[in-house]
């Protein structure tokens, strides 16, 4: 498990491997927010970097976030130079999954996904961690940002809340 005590805060400190992932978590965004296909530059992308199937993962978990969010997911714009506390869930995310550390993945996602599309995610994540890792593409866990973005989930009166998501008539709790 290798560990990065820097949290650095533009797109062009990071490692190769997050540069990667994080670029193309932003422009798979940005085709979605401006309606336009990123496909061509992602898979030329992840080709060029021997991992195609890291092009699937990704699409994969961005369609989970669109179609599960519990709430709106700060995801940057490409040429923005900060990171978001929510792409770097993601990134660490990712660093943990490699790391085998799945529960830890969960707590991070939990964070903006709901809890039935949480489930499905992490697998994803889990996914993509590996092939990206077949790649030699690590992620570096960073205890700063970790620390940064954890939820706190021993939060004081903090209770489970049901929401209807069928008809009334036949009530179905989530």
């Amino acid at each position: 498990m290798k560990f990065s005590e820097t949290v650095p805060n533009h797109l062009k400190d990071l490692s190769y491997p997050e540069q990667l992932t994080l670029w193309s978590i932003r422009i798979w965004s940005d085709g979605h927010r401006q309606n336009y296909s990123p496909y061509a530059t992602l898979r030329e992308a992840y080709q060029r970097a021997r991992c195609s199937n890291g092009l699937i993962a990704l699409d994969n978990l961005l369609s989970l976030v669109i179609s599960g969010h519990s709430r709106a997911v700060d995801i940057r714009c490409p040429c923005c130079g900060g990171i978001s506390d929510d792409e770097w869930r993601i990134l660490q995310s990712i660093a943990l999954a490699q790391a085998g550390d799945e529960v830890q993945v969960t707590q991070l996602i939990s964070h903006f996904l709901e809890p039935a599309t949480v489930r499905v995610a992490q697998p994803v994540i889990i996914g993509w961690a590996q092939e990206l890792s077949d790649r030699s593409l690590h992620l570096p866990m960073r205890r700063l940002a970790l620390r940064q973005v954890t939820p706190n989930i021993a939060a004081i009166e903090k209770r489970a809340s049901f929401r209807v998501i069928a008809n009334p008539a036949k009530t179905m709790l989530h």
